[in-house]
């Protein structure tokens, strides 16, 4: 399986969460209940087709690493052994990069709400 470090994984992703250095929450609160419906109807659809897809993957990758013949209807012991721990693995790493990620994203929030701060007391100066 050729897998990605975690590291590697934030880093290639950093410059596009880095563009998004804006306050979200402040943003959010300036829309109308209507639009905040909208949006949030919105990312629960996105999570749950990243959830699918997330799935799929987890299937697709630790069938073929696993998996070596169709002869029988059930697993063998030896893939079955395989799956249980390609599926270990993978939900090890999943939960890794979301907690990497969930750190970078509050740094970076309070970065933004820091800066946004700055602004506010500028602009009232």
């Amino acid at each position: 399986v050729n897998e990605l470090p975690v590291d590697l994984v934030l880093q290639l992703h950093t410059s596009a969460l880095e563009k998004m250095n804006f306050p979200i929450e402040a943003a959010v609160n300036e829309l109308p209940d209507e639009a905040k419906h909208a949006l949030t109807a919105a990312l629960e659809q996105m999570q749950v087709r990243d959830s699918l897809k997330m799935y799929n993957n987890l299937v697709e990758r630790c069938f073929k690493e696993c998996v070596e013949d169709m002869r029988s209807k059930s697993l063998s012991s030896k893939e079955e052994q395989c799956t249980a721990k390609c599926c270990e693995k993978f939900m090890n790493v999943t939960g890794r990069v979301g907690m990497r990620f969930g750190e970078f994203f509050s740094q970076m929030e309070a970065a933004a709400n820091a800066q946004l701060q700055e602004m506010q007391k500028a602009q009232q100066k």
